[in-house]
């Protein structure tokens, strides 16, 4: 009997992500190039994709709150310095 060697083909299956900064992030998975395996490629592409985009997601998130702390931060400071301004009526001007 001969032994029969199967000499399968591999594929990649690629996609690059642009950020906002325009940098670019690729994102890749080795696939056979059978349909099943590209099926479960794209999927495994898919969830990649999207921890990724959730990571993204979560590090806006950080960077807003700190952003709303700071003007809410510089808002309390003006606030303090206008209740520390005391109104005063014009001086009165001297004729002559």
């Amino acid at each position: 009997m001969s032994a029969m060697t199967s000499s399968r083909k591999m594929a990649s299956l690629r996609t690059e992500l642009r950020l906002r900064d325009g940098q670019r992030q690729t994102v890749s998975v080795q696939v056979e190039t059978d349909l099943s395996s590209l099926i479960r490629g794209i999927s495994e592409l898919n969830q990649n994709v999207s921890q990724l985009l959730s990571e993204l997601v979560e590090r806006e998130k950080v960077c807003a709150q700190d952003e709303d702390e700071e003007d809410s931060s510089e808002e309390d400071e003006k606030a303090e310095e206008e209740e520390n301004c005391e109104v005063h009526p014009p001086s009165k001007r001297s004729r002559t």
